[in-house]
């Protein structure tokens, strides 16, 4: 066997922790590696920019289940990557990231007249913490 890499080694390469290894597996995001006979798991190199891939797309927030077709989509067998499918999917998450991130946003900004409503040394007089959060 060519040069084959332990799940610490795998996740280490990978960067990610050992338990995410796992945790691909038993979703199906990459397939249980050979043991040896000392049951060890034992990954080959290619394995590592699989991993990189799921992590990466973990990143930027994509849920498991499109991690898992985009996987699909850019992995295949025997053919080449069907960019407007992938391209859909980025573009669905694009949307989703803003969405939050007006949200966020949204959430700052509240978050931002609650600490002017409540001004340090006040004994509680004046506070508008309670309007605001009705608001």
């Amino acid at each position: 066997m060519d040069d084959v890499l332990t799940i610490g080694q795998l996740a280490q390469r990978a960067g990610i922790g050992v338990s995410a290894i796992r945790f691909y597996e038993q979703k199906g995001l990459i397939d249980g590696p050979p043991r040896n006979k000392s049951g060890y798991r034992l990954y080959s190199q290619k394995m590592v920019e699989r991993v990189r891939f799921i992590k990466n797309c973990r990143d930027l927030g994509f849920p498991l289940r499109s991690v898992a077709e985009l996987l699909k989509l850019c992995y295949p067998d025997n053919s080449e990557i069907e960019c407007p499918v992938v391209q859909d999917r980025i573009q669905k998450q694009h949307e989703l990231v803003l969405k939050q991130f007006e949200e966020l946003n949204r959430q700052r900004a509240k978050l931002e007249r609650l600490l002017d409503a409540c001004p340090n040394g006040n004994d509680g007089q004046g506070c508008n913490f309670i309007q605001i959060m009705l608001d």
